[in-house]
């Protein structure tokens, strides 16, 4: 668990859309606020299901030393005095985030539009920088470009403390019309911009996440040859079948080093990282233990003799690499069977249930339900050293990421750097033609679960 230092920037973010500047208009205002004493109704059954399925399935009997029954004891009182649904909302929220858990959250009912900003944020080192931007969007209209540093988002700094929690809020739980950010100029300098955000339906927005799914699917990875001993692969998921993972390690054996890119790989099925793991070693590994609230499970990755390669590997990693990407990247390190090349990784490898729920609404006769969910964590993992990763992340052998001025030209200096470390000189503009480098997206902000799922 981190500092109490962390603690406080996370409590200070909860509060971020409710004290934006006066430009922003809740969305509820702008609907028009429903029966004060059916939404603190509906918050106090949604407190109910929810402390149930924390003693249900919490992996810790402890709480990580919360009380939950003085928690949600102090959150039905503070619900007693609310009146909309967005500050109810927020009380939920806010008490799931005291577990300072990557994979507990709260999901409030599913609006009829998603919210577009038009750019995305990623982590690079101790920078918040764009790396991508929508065409057409009021965000490229006021000027934002790719390699911009963001320094707040409203009056909130942003960090790798606070990005998480602000993400959540912006796209999960309480969607604005009217984002302030402040990004960075001269050295003495800020420019202050107001982006409109724009809406997508519910049916644009599942026919675009399906096709962007199925792309996954059928292209989950890409290779190329840097030189003739030295191939580069890049694996965007581990929700893959092995045919694939079969295919990137027959290309892999094409030369004697082998680079694995796992930038943006969010994690997927334990199954099949453990299968990659078992391409690189001539013996059984501990990959890591789950610990459950029943049992204490040990992962182990059984060598695949017939593909292990045996040469020299190195694996890229960035602050978006999550889950079975950090556990297969960690057990690397550990096991000193390569090099770990980037950024500190995401530090979100617990593993958890997504679990839907459902609320009436209104008078006898004429309810209506209303659909809400959390993801609760099921399992904490150990590493075999005996460290945890949540909230801790993968560090680099060799720290390095690209610059914001690398990222608007297209240039991948961070697959250069680790060719370099193999003895194969390749230029970052030479590297970024592979295009490796992690398209980010807003819809990898607007997701209910990025952690493993146990099987395929």
């Amino acid at each position: 668990m981190k500092s109490k230092k962390y603690i406080t920037a996370v409590f200070t973010t909860i509060f971020f859309v409710s004290t934006l500047a006066t430009a922003q208009i809740r969305i509820d205002e702008v609907v028009g606020k429903s029966s004060p004493g059916r939404n603190r109704d509906r918050g106090m059954n949604m407190l109910n299901e929810i402390k149930d399925a924390l003693e249900t399935f919490y992996y810790d009997k402890n709480y990580r030393g919360i009380n939950i029954d003085l928690k949600f004891k102090e959150a039905k009182e503070k619900i007693k005095t609310l009146e909309t649904n967005a500050d109810i909302f927020r009380v939920i929220a806010g008490l799931l985030l005291e577990f300072n858990d990557s994979h507990t959250t709260f999901y409030p009912p599913g609006r009829s539009n998603r919210v577009k900003y038009g750019f995305s944020m990623q982590m690079i080192g101790d920078r918040c920088i764009v790396v991508n931007v929508k065409k057409g969007s009021d965000a490229e209209k006021k000027g934002i470009k790719i390699g911009d540093q963001v320094l707040k988002l409203g009056p909130y700094a942003v960090n790798r403390d606070t990005l998480w929690v602000l993400n959540y809020f912006l796209y999960q739980l309480e969607p604005v019309p009217f984002l302030p950010v402040t990004l960075a100029g001269t050295e003495t300098t800020e420019r202050k911009i107001t982006v409109e955000a724009s809406f997508q339906t519910l049916e644009e927005r599942r026919k675009e996440a399906e096709k962007k799914r199925k792309e996954k699917r059928e292209n989950p990875y890409k290779c190329g040859k840097l030189s003739a001993d030295l191939t580069a692969c890049k694996l965007q998921t581990f929700s893959v079948e092995r045919k694939f993972i079969n295919q990137i390690m027959q290309e892999a054996a094409t030369g004697s080093k082998f680079i694995l890119d796992l930038r943006g790989n969010r994690g997927g099925y334990v199954k099949i990282a453990e299968y990659l793991t078992g391409h690189f070693f001539d013996r059984e590994i501990k990959m890591a233990d789950m610990i459950s609230r029943k049992k204490t499970e040990t992962r182990m990755a059984k060598p695949v003799k017939d593909r292990q390669f045996k040469g020299e590997l190195i694996v890229l990693i960035d602050s978006d690499s999550a889950s079975a990407s950090e556990v297969f990247s960690r057990v690397i390190q550990i096991e000193k069977r390569g090099k770990v090349v980037g950024d500190v990784s995401a530090g979100a490898v617990m593993t958890s249930y997504s679990l839907s729920m459902a609320n009436s609404r209104g008078v006898p006769g004429y309810e209506t339900l209303s659909f809400y969910g959390m993801n609760v964590t099921v399992a904490d993992v150990i590493m075999s050293d005996g460290k945890r990763l949540e909230r801790v992340g993968v560090i680099p052998d060799h720290p390095v990421g690209p610059t914001g001025e690398g990222l608007a030209l297209k240039n991948d200096p961070v697959l250069a750097y680790a060719a370099g470390l193999m003895g194969v000189n390749v230029s970052p503009k030479d590297a970024g033609a592979l295009e490796f480098l992690y398209k980010k997206s807003e819809d990898d902000e607007d997701k209910e679960d990025d952690g493993e799922t146990e099987d395929n």
